[in-house]
């Protein structure tokens, strides 16, 4: 028995798949400005660990925005079509002097 939307390997069958949502977050993300880990991997089809290494070995554009990796769509894409070279940047954020 099939019905659209309900996962069949759910154990009840009531839980519908959230293929919708992921969908509308790839197509969000690239009108938005940097993309994160999860974009670039759903963009390249490849796993988020995949872009971590890549990304701090330098061989994928990236933005560092304090602890976090950031990626420019336009470089990923060239990136992905051997036009660009991977850089890497930081950006710092100044901390606030407690008195």
């Amino acid at each position: 028995m099939s019905h659209d939307g309900v996962d069949e390997d759910a154990p009840t069958q009531l839980f519908v798949r959230s293929d919708a949502r992921a969908g509308a977050r790839r197509s969000n993300a690239s009108h938005d400005g940097l993309w994160d880990t999860n974009d670039v991997a759903a963009y390249l089809k490849v796993s988020r660990s995949w872009v971590y290494h890549r990304a701090e070995a330098g061989q994928l554009p990236c933005v560092r925005v304090g602890g976090l990796l950031r990626f420019d769509p336009a470089a990923i894409r060239a990136s992905a079509l051997g036009e660009a070279t991977a850089t890497k940047q930081v950006v710092v954020f100044a901390r606030k002097i407690r008195r």
